[in-house]
């Protein structure tokens, strides 16, 4: 799926992507229109509308300001890194946003279209003062909970459009325009349930371009779309960021250093308090004596279960410098790397413990330890399809077929110790 998003990206241009609420989930900031969303707990018609916040404006900063407090909060997830990555890249034109948390400018998308508002600012109705969201702040947490103007002492209305609210004529009148200029239009964690922004991709269609979604659960588009993605928006957009960066570096093999078996073992501390992992072995080249390796420290962390890694592990490891890319292809691994000084060196695999991946992982390298001849042949492999190919892919395709006959091989060595699940 992956591919196939990245090769839509990348052939289909110019791009414009449609976020909702599945964008911002893998940040803390709960959805809306999910059976366990917010609405399913409050109703928007109490704390959503104008009526409702002329009528009662205190019992509706009540229920902002925790949510004011979270979204403040809240960082940047690999979903919103990743679309300002593809602007970047010169693949993602512009961002139109359902989402009111501020979290694409933060990530580094710079074209953002705010089709529901934000809380950037909060506006007076009394005398149409404006105030940032760090005054707003600074009056909530003076105030009783419902910040009033300091000139005339009306209660500040979030800069949110209500239920009951026009949407911001500018705002609206560009994202459709986007929509129809578009030669593709990636929604991303919107249910497409809210008009008139529902109506987007239908714009699109109509103009002749495509549709791509990234949603965990159905929209009215999906029968009409190119692709359809049913996974969390971080692991579909780091996937097809990573099949998308250039990568021209040439890859180095270098002959092995002793040096890497202790460095591989520090960092397996790190990785598996992190991970809370049953345990982190140093598997590929670098775990090897005397076989030539990238020098990239490959690490396999089982994990308990079902090998699910959580938000809170994710944002962990990218505090020790790792950037995760989802499953990357491998359903069952979450795959992390890290570079050093600009160059890639360390890949951390998480998967089930004891699992299919698990043991193969394990079977290659220790056949390999136990056959110096076959360590000798693959180094050979390895240089020789470094010194044809440039960039990690190329590589990869130059040297797979023998990796894949070398983990038979090793599967079915003598010796191999059985699946503990079985």
């Amino acid at each position: 799926m992956s591919e196939r998003l990245a090769e839509l990206i990348r052939e289909r241009q110019p791009c414009v992507v449609l976020t909702g609420a599945g964008a911002s989930t893998e940040s803390g900031i709960p959805d809306f229109r999910s059976p366990t969303g917010i609405w399913a707990r409050f109703d928007p018609r109490e704390y959503a509308t104008l009526g409702a916040f002329r009528a009662d404006p205190e019992k509706v900063w009540r229920f902002y300001a925790p949510r004011f407090a979270m979204l403040g909060e809240a960082e940047p997830n690999r979903a919103h890194r990743a679309l300002a990555e593809l602007e970047r890249l010169g693949l993602v034109r512009a961002v139109v946003t359902q989402n009111i948390d501020l979290l694409h400018e933060r990530a580094g998308s710079r074209d953002v279209v705010e089709v529901h508002g934000s809380i950037r600012v909060s506006h007076c109705l009394g005398c149409g003062a404006e105030y940032p969201l760090a005054e707003v702040e600074r009056l909530l947490s003076a105030g009783d909970g419902a910040p009033r103007c300091e000139r005339c002492g009306t209660v500040l209305k979030p800069g949110v459009v209500f239920f009951d609210e026009l949407l911001p004529e500018a705002a609206i009148d560009r994202a459709f325009a986007l929509a129809r200029e578009a030669a593709l239009l990636l929604v991303v964690g919107s249910s497409l349930e809210v008009h008139p922004v529902a109506g987007l991709p239908r714009e699109t269609l109509d103009a002749g371009g495509a549709v791509a979604v990234v949603n965990r659960d159905p929209t009215w588009v999906d029968a009409h779309a190119a692709l359809v993605v049913r996974e969390s928006a971080g692991d579909a957009l780091a996937e097809a960021v990573a099949r998308l960066r250039p990568d021209e570096e040439p890859v180095e093999v270098v002959e092995h250093d002793p040096a890497w078996a202790e460095a591989a073992a520090a960092e397996a501390e790190r990785v598996a308090g992190t991970l809370d992992a049953v345990a982190v072995e140093h598997v590929g080249s670098t775990a090897v004596p005397g076989l030539a390796a990238k020098p990239v420290l490959d690490l396999l962390a089982g994990l308990p279960g079902d090998a699910r890694v959580s938000p809170e592990q994710i944002r962990a490891m990218e505090e020790l410098g790792y950037e995760c890319l989802g499953e990357f292809g491998l359903p069952g691994r979450i795959f992390f790397y890290k570079d050093t000084d600009g160059r890639r060196t360390h890949h951390v695999h998480a998967v089930e413990h004891g699992g299919d991946q698990w043991r193969r992982h394990l079977a290659v390298r220790d056949f390999l330890l136990a056959h110096p001849d076959e360590a000798a042949r693959y180094a050979e492999v390895k240089g020789a399809a470094a010194a044809r190919t440039a960039g990690r892919e190329a590589y990869w395709e130059a040297k797979s077929a023998y990796v894949e006959e070398l983990e038979r091989r090793a599967l079915s060595a003598p010796g191999r110790p059985p699946d503990p699940r079985s």
